[in-house]
């Protein structure tokens, strides 16, 4: 699956925008705050309908305009579909194939994106929510059944946090949480399923990338063992009340990272961070490939700039290796790959043109 045409419209600082691209491999170049970024940010917004870079889509929106759109051709197996969002007034809309969407779940699942950039070592240091998300990424391109369980799982617990901060009666909480545990009970099957077949793999790039690690992750499911969720949630009632709202669940779940016994980022640099970060999200994208036949999108931003020429040589390779459409963007030509099968552009002041 790849990318075969980019259109953007009141994007960023891009009025009107429309890129040819290339199957395997786009290299982009151009100065600082030249737009590079934000052409990678619209792919990845195209996918997630959200961004990378900020909360608020209206800060997406070229100034002086009241919205934007982003289009695009994708190719696979089964031919060429269309893909859309815009943004008008305070909507967003969707559309696949010319047909709006229901959810913005249905562009995610047609355009897998991972994304590595200056803030990719949060993945190592961050807070439980990075990982999280590193997870949910790919328990969701990989298993259908986790998007209904973490609706589902979702609904009750914003229900029962509502009754928790409006003190309801006891009675009434019990009635929300053997919904709340079964759900949060198959979400979490999901997530040790695939961490299961994950972590050999993610291992294996690791050590490919940075060498033998004694690298080792521990998921910690977001309540005691030796307990069900919904004894936990029975148990932890009057801690909730307190807190005003739900302290165990998979909502609270984390993969801690240890290497040599100890926390990973006590380990190694900033600079391995974003390689070891690289590595899992490359991993990923193989997994992806290997258990469903499907190929993702790679967006790498910058990524000469904290990484070595040992360690950027070696991650290209692998890069390489995932058989991914891959973007890639750099400051300095002369950092970017030599690959032939690449599609070359530059950036500046919001246009954008090919060079050799």
């Amino acid at each position: 699956m790849s990318l075969s045409r980019l259109q953007l419209r009141d994007f960023r600082c891009f009025p009107a925008l429309e890129l040819d691209l290339a199957s395997r491999a786009n290299l982009i170049t151009g100065d600082n705050a030249s737009g590079k970024t934000s052409l990678l940010e619209a792919i990845f917004v195209l996918s997630r309908g959200r961004s990378f870079r900020t909360s608020r889509t209206e800060n997406l929106v070229r100034h002086g305009t009241d919205g934007f759109l982003i289009s695009a051709q994708v190719q696979d197996s089964a031919g060429s579909t269309s893909l859309g969002l815009a943004r008008q007034g305070t909507a967003l809309e969707a559309r696949i194939g010319g047909a709006p969407v229901q959810s913005l779940a249905e562009l995610t699942e047609r355009l897998p994106v991972q994304l590595l950039d200056s803030s990719a070592h949060q993945l190592i240091e961050g807070g439980p929510r990075h990982r999280r998300q590193f997870l949910d990424w790919g328990v969701f391109h990989v298993e259908p059944g986790f998007l209904p369980a973490w609706r589902r799982y979702q609904r009750a617990l914003k229900q029962r946090n509502a009754l928790l901060r409006q003190r309801a009666a006891e009675s009434l909480l019990k009635t929300f949480e053997p919904e709340l545990a079964l759900a949060g009970t198959l979400l979490d099957q999901h997530r040790r399923d695939y961490l299961a077949v994950l972590e050999p793999v993610a291992l294996a790039w690791a050590e490919r990338l940075l060498g033998s690690l004694d690298l080792r992750f521990r998921y910690l499911r977001g309540w005691g063992e030796g307990k069900s969720l919904e004894e936990a949630l029975e148990q932890g009632r009057s801690r909730d009340r307190e807190q005003g709202s739900t302290q165990a669940g998979p909502h609270r779940a984390e993969i801690v990272m240890e290497i040599q016994g100890f926390p990973a980022q006590q380990q190694v640099s900033r600079g391995q961070q974003k390689v070891l970060a690289g590595a899992l999200l490359l991993a990923q994208a193989a997994y992806l490939r290997k258990s469903r036949g499907r190929q993702c999108l790679l967006l790498l931003d910058d990524l000469a700039a904290e990484l070595d020429a040992g360690h950027l040589g070696r991650f290209l390779e692998l890069v390489r290796e995932t058989e991914a459409q891959v973007f890639i963007t750099s400051v300095e030509k002369a950092r970017l790959p030599a690959w032939d099968e690449a599609r070359r552009f530059h950036v500046e002041h919001g246009k954008i043109a090919k060079w050799v």
